[in-house]
């Protein structure tokens, strides 16, 4: 499904604006994009098992991809050189995960989550952690990790500030030189028992990142990221949901932690009251701003397919794209897709000097990260929406992807609070806090705990 065509436009060479990245980062990410070419593209039905949902075939073509990836050092984007990683910046790894998620945002979101924990425990300052999780990390062979942040009570309580942390009912209890980690966990990915991440192209699970709290009236002061090792004693798990799209590479189970036990030194923040920034930093601003980067490379892909159909379409004997109506849209998708592209660039560049715009757990670095994944998810949604029409029923049609593409973009859209959280973080990064009519009481009455 490569475009026959090339559109300058939609090359790295020039879409990706020098003054916030180098010559070599723009190799980088056009030696992704070709890989996606010729990997990815003609493999991204089978990434799904076919029209049939065969699970055997979607696994096998999803962990082989995937190790491939990792030979191309994705997994290895942010682990410090001294470690034996690449050490490249942020706005190269989103720049990658652009390039990833144009091919197929499952697939994308695998060394994504490496990135991501890796991502928290450079942020904690972790020197420890990081060379005690290189092996795993930087080499040739592909891990996974996953990070547990989601619980029963309430699906964006954790992302939102007026909450304080104070939701949270998976616990820590420091007994000795263990903590004993319980609770209840929904919608990780990819989640599951141990033996399901072996298989003869993938090695195992490095971890579950888990948000917990060693005292839910602490708030902010009692909460903290933890590492289950994804063998731990105590972890049992659901089967994986069902879903309308991201159905393999991104599993999502329910996780139950019954006196799980980890090493003292597995809890990342080591710093009191460093657990809610690392979780607010690291975990949630880049978190979506890199959802923020797959959402765009979706909807490229889309911007491209519509491109590929509407030249070769002709409606009186002109191509369908030159018809002013046709050529509008198509134009709002590419202005879409480039306001996204270019804004959230600008706000990984602002993230990189937070001596100027703040540290990355600010309500004004939040903000930016929000808008960022908010923008994203809509230029998206508009791609897919207006590309399914311009292209008619074949748009609806499985052979032509953007069906595939509209259905996956939209559990990222929701993922980490989703466009309402986004919104009022927006909101208060511009003018401050603010908490909910009641929310006092309704803490101390317990309603959060109820499902």
């Amino acid at each position: 499904m490569t475009p026959s065509e090339q559109y300058n436009m939609l090359l790295p060479k020039y879409k990706y604006t020098r003054a916030f990245c180098t010559e070599e980062e723009i190799d980088i990410a056009d030696g992704i994009r070709q890989f996606v070419d010729r990997e990815i593209m003609p493999r991204r039905h089978d990434l799904e098992g076919g029209w049939h949902r065969d699970e055997k075939l979607a696994l096998d073509t999803l962990w082989k991809l995937y190790a491939e990836l990792v030979k191309l050092g994705t997994a290895r984007l942010n682990m410090p050189k001294k470690f034996g990683g690449l050490g490249l910046s942020g706005i190269c790894a989103q720049m990658i995960g652009e390039e990833l998620g144009r091919g197929d945002y499952a697939l994308a979101t695998l060394p994504a989550k490496i990135t991501w924990v890796v991502g928290t425990m450079n942020l904690a300052g972790r020197e420890d952690l990081l060379e005690e999780f290189a092996p795993r990390i930087v080499t040739d062979e592909p891990w996974t990790a996953c990070m547990a942040i989601t619980e029963p009570a309430g699906g964006a309580n954790i992302e939102d500030p007026a909450m304080e942390f104070k939701t949270i009912r998976t616990t820590a209890r420091l007994e000795g030189e263990e903590w004993v980690i319980n609770g209840h966990k929904i919608w990780p990915g990819p989640a599951g028992p141990a033996d399901h991440f072996k298989t003869r192209h993938l090695k195992g699970m490095i971890g579950y990142w888990t948000v917990a709290t060693t005292d839910p009236a602490q708030g902010a002061g009692g909460v903290g990221l933890f590492i289950v090792p994804g063998d731990a004693e105590g972890l049992s798990f659901s089967k994986p949901y069902q879903k309308m799209g991201q159905c393999w590479g991104d599993e999502n189970t329910d996780i139950w932690f019954d006196n799980v036990r980890i090493p003292k030194r597995y809890r990342v923040d080591a710093r009191p009251g460093e657990g809610a920034r690392i979780i607010k930093g690291a975990v949630i601003g880049w978190g979506r701003l890199g959802t923020g980067a797959k959402l765009t490379g979706q909807a490229q892909a889309v911007l491209e397919i519509v491109l590929e159909h509407t030249g070769k379409r002709e409606i009186a004997g002109k191509p369908v794209r030159e018809r002013s109506l046709f050529a509008a849209i198509i134009a709002e998708m590419l202005k879409m897709t480039e306001l996204a592209r270019q804004y959230r660039l600008s706000v990984a560049w602002q993230a990189a000097h937070p001596e100027i715009y703040g540290p990355p757990w600010s309500p004004e670095m939040i903000a930016r990260f929000s808008l960022a994944r908010l923008y994203a998810g809509e230029a998206i949604e508009f791609c897919a929406n207006k590309g399914m029409e311009l292209m008619g029923a074949y748009g609806y049609a499985y052979d032509y992807h953007v069906e595939k593409y509209m259905r996956d973009f939209k559990i990222a859209k929701l993922w980490l609070g989703g466009p309402q959280r986004d919104t009022l973080d927006i909101a208060q990064g511009l003018y401050g806090p603010f908490k909910w009519a009641g929310y006092e009481g309704w803490l101390k009455s317990g309603a959060e705990v109820k499902v």
